[in-house]
């Protein structure tokens, strides 16, 4: 028996993480991450519960919240995959919906891991 294993990386851009400790320095990126990452995980959290709820409004609203936090630190394919399923919940429930929620849930994941050990982090 063949199994499939889905592999990705969560697209951390080292860049980005580069030049925010270069511009705020070491305290304050660090702060800036950590707020972040703090943000992040409530953010998955509440989609989570709305998506229970079948409250696709909240849905949209925190996976926008989790696009700016992509944008902000660097995490490049959680802001993509949180848009698709922001376009996803807007069209309603559905197969696609679905498909993009199990893949922002895989990608959050990994984004929050990919912050505490950036080295197996990028594409």
């Amino acid at each position: 028996m063949h199994v499939l294993i889905y592999r990705e990386g969560a697209g951390l851009d080292a860049n980005k993480l580069a030049f925010l400790y270069r511009h705020l320095g070491d305290r304050e990126a660090d702060l800036l991450i950590c707020d972040a990452m703090e943000d992040l995980a409530l953010a998955l959290a509440r989609v989570s519960r709305a998506k229970a709820q079948d409250d696709l409004a909240t849905v949209a609203e925190q996976t926008l919240i989790l696009e700016q936090i992509g944008a902000r630190v660097g995490l490049e394919k959680l802001r993509r995959v949180a848009a698709d399923v922001r376009c996803c919940a807007a069209a309603g429930p559905g197969a696609a919906l679905e498909a993009t929620l199990a893949r922002l849930a895989r990608i959050g994941d990994l984004s929050l891991a990919a912050i505490w050990d950036p080295k197996d982090a990028s594409m």
